[in-house]
């Protein structure tokens, strides 16, 4: 009883050693445990007292490299079969959090195992003492990462400064640096020595590399940017370089950049030039400002050539109208006053000339309507109702289709109301179903299909006949004025190019696919 009385009381004292130990038996069961150390593994005595050691102690599951519990218990069992202590290294053993059921707390320890024997040389216990150097520890580990972000830093900054280099002496711009205030050639790239070729320029003063360039807007440009450390930058400026090859200066243009330069003490020591040579491509705008202006010249004379022409049919429309009508009359008062029965001859003249006052007056007629088309279209002009147009065409076309046996489809539900004026829609949709059934095909009934949709913003229009159709080559040019591919029915041309005209005035396009003998698609695009 004395020596367990003498055991606990030598336990006791040393729970309150500032050292950290834990003391164990042979078969690995926990004793005690100092102040300290339960402090270092945020443990309670009660935890522990009693409990086998790797219960009390298990693994991280999240550090395995770690192997803790294996090299502590070999060195338990090297104590115990030697009987001399045992120095471990440097260790990595993680501690439960008790504020965090099954998370891990890190810590790293140096740990001493030393066995305590009774007066009879029997193993009584071993005293693990272990250094906490977590702290020592987690500070290297942090020292050798803020070394290897700067060795990756300085790497890092080393290879970007490589590629900018790389860039720079790649670039096809023309980069130098000029130091000091009478801005000595510092550094050049390649595409900069080309502007100077065959001349040292590094080491020299600007100014004796081009003296032309003293006392003009680029030089005094520079010197502000080095007195200011303001940027500079210009577009399209014409500069006269002397080349040593050349007799006279040439002419370039260049947009460039002018930056300062600063030293370590952000004071001004120099300038950057970035520039671009841009000769070609403001020759190009010259060339095409040159272009522009011929072509309002040459619209401009158009302008009047049609203002021309307008005066020209109004002329021919209005003004030959009351002579066109006089000689009709006169052709009438003439047959009045030849005797009756008049000769066939003179029947058959008669009649020749009334019909070329009839086609007279009919293309006069025509010709005042080809310039009411030229005239812009009124875009306050209410919009209209399709499907009461289409009827009310329906009605005009119905002696047309019942003679041919044709039959007109409509399908314009999806444009109730369409924003073009009532006349022009009348007179486009008019001429392109009429044409439909007027060029049928001989060997069959016209059916005619008028469709309606919109897309993209558009109106969109379509007439489709099985009519006569066309060739590709008709196609191209089937929309001029007093066109006619068909003579076998009557005429005047006027019809597509109406169309064509009403179209272009509402700001839409008109197309046509056709095949000859099969029938064709006439599509009307205008904006909504």
């Amino acid at each position: 009883m004395e020596s367990v009385t003498a055991l606990r009381q030598y336990l006791q004292a040393l729970e309150t050693v500032p050292d950290s130990y834990i003391v164990v038996s042979p078969d690995l069961f926990i004793l005690t445990a100092s102040d300290a150390y339960l402090f270092n593994t945020l443990k309670r005595r009660e935890e522990l007292v009693g409990r086998y050691l790797f219960d009390a102690f298990p693994d991280n599951p999240a550090a395995p490299e770690a192997h803790a519990v294996r090299n502590w218990r070999a060195s338990l069992e090297q104590v115990i079969a030697t009987g001399q202590p045992h120095q471990m290294p440097l260790q990595h053993y993680d501690v439960l959090d008790p504020q965090r059921p099954g998370q891990f707390v890190e810590r790293h320890w140096k740990p001493l195992n030393t066995p305590v024997f009774d007066a009879q040389g029997k193993l009584r216990y071993i005293i693990h003492s272990s250094v906490n150097v977590t702290e020592e520890v987690l500070t290297r580990r942090a020292l050798r990462q803020s070394q290897h972000r700067e060795y990756d830093a300085l790497a890092e900054a080393e290879q970007e400064r490589q590629r900018l280099s790389h860039l720079v002496m790649q670039a096809p711009a023309a980069i130098c640096l000029h130091s000091g205030p009478k801005l000595v050639y510092e550094f050049v790239n390649p595409s900069y020595q080309q502007l100077f070729p065959g001349q040292e320029l590094v080491g020299k003063p600007l100014l004796e590399v081009a003296p032309e360039l003293r006392g003009t807007p680029i030089w005094e440009q520079l010197q502000q940017v080095y007195q200011t450390g303001q940027s500079r930058q210009e577009h399209d400026v014409r500069i006269s370089l002397v080349r040593p090859a050349e007799s006279e200066p040439t002419d370039a243009y260049f947009n460039y950049t002018f930056q300062a330069h600063y030293n370590k003490h952000q004071q001004i020591d120099g300038v950057y030039v970035f520039a671009f040579e841009v000769t070609e491509q403001v020759r190009a705008r010259q060339q095409v400002q040159a272009l522009n202006q011929e072509l309002d010249q040459a619209n401009q004379q158009l302008t009047r050539v049609n203002a021309d022409l307008d005066s020209f049919v109004y002329m021919a429309a209005h003004d030959l109208k009351g002579p066109i009508n006089n000689l009709g009359g006169l052709v009438e008062a003439l047959q009045e006053l030849l005797p009756t029965p008049q000769p066939a001859e003179v029947g058959g003249l008669l009649t020749m000339m009334q019909d070329a006052v009839t086609r007279f007056q009919r293309t006069l007629v025509q010709l005042n309507d080809v310039l009411q088309l030229h005239q812009a279209h009124d875009p306050a002009a209410p919009p209209v109702e399709l499907a009461a147009v289409v009827e009310d065409l329906r009605q005009d076309l119905l002696p047309a289709l019942q003679q041919t046996g044709g039959t007109l489809e409509i399908d314009a539900a999806a444009c109730p109301v369409v924003n073009v004026p009532a006349k022009s829609l009348r007179s486009m949709l008019y001429n392109l179903l009429s044409n439909a059934i007027k060029y049928r095909h001989p060997d069959r009934a016209p059916h005619v299909r008028l469709n309606c949709s919109t897309q993209n913003g558009l109106w969109h229009l379509t007439v489709q006949d099985n009519g006569l159709g066309l060739t590709l080559s008709q196609q191209t040019s089937l929309f001029a004025l007093f066109r006619r591919f068909h003579n076998h029915v009557e005429g005047s041309g006027l019809g597509l190019y109406t169309v064509k005209k009403i179209v272009e005035n509402l700001g839409g396009r008109v197309e046509v696919q056709s095949e000859l003998g099969v029938g064709s698609t006439f599509s009307v695009y205008i904006p909504t």
